[in-house]
């Protein structure tokens, strides 16, 4: 019963992070845009793919929008996007022990990271929406019927 819970209370959170992404993220028109809720300092965006592809930028803060274009995956597969927004809330002054001078200041922010999946598809990002636009419905009945 106890491994019940768990497995439960598991699931549970990875489909409440699943929405949470599904809001703050919009793939569409060969574009990734993340909406900032932090209204942050600067948005890291990191993009990896098949074969060992791997793409890095970081904007100033706010809504970030990266282009397939500006990233350069053309190839077709499976690719993992991660958005880290931060946002500086100030300073403060910390006694170190190891630095040798005694006091040193230390920054203070937010953060927040999104992250998630979308596929390329003939060198277009193919999103959920229109995969369910173009699905096909076939009626049962006629698939047994003779012509």
């Amino acid at each position: 019963m106890r491994v019940l819970k768990s497995v439960v209370a598991t699931s549970l959170a990875i489909g409440l992070a699943g929405s949470v992404v599904a809001n703050d993220v919009k793939l569409s028109d060969n574009a990734i845009q993340m909406k900032s809720s932090l209204y942050g300092d600067s948005v890291k965006m990191t993009i990896t793919g098949p074969d060992k592809f791997r793409y890095t930028s970081e904007k100033a803060g706010g809504n970030a929008l990266l282009s397939l274009d500006e990233v350069n995956a053309r190839k077709d597969g499976l690719y993992k996007y991660e958005f880290v927004e931060i946002k500086t809330l100030g300073e403060e002054d910390v006694v170190d022990e190891f630095n040798g001078r005694g006091k040193t200041k230390r920054k203070i922010v937010e953060s927040k990271k999104v992250s998630g999946h979308f596929r390329i598809s003939n060198g277009v990002l193919v999103s959920k929406n229109k995969l369910e636009k173009t699905n096909i419905t076939i009626n049962p009945r006629t698939l047994n019927s003779e012509n």
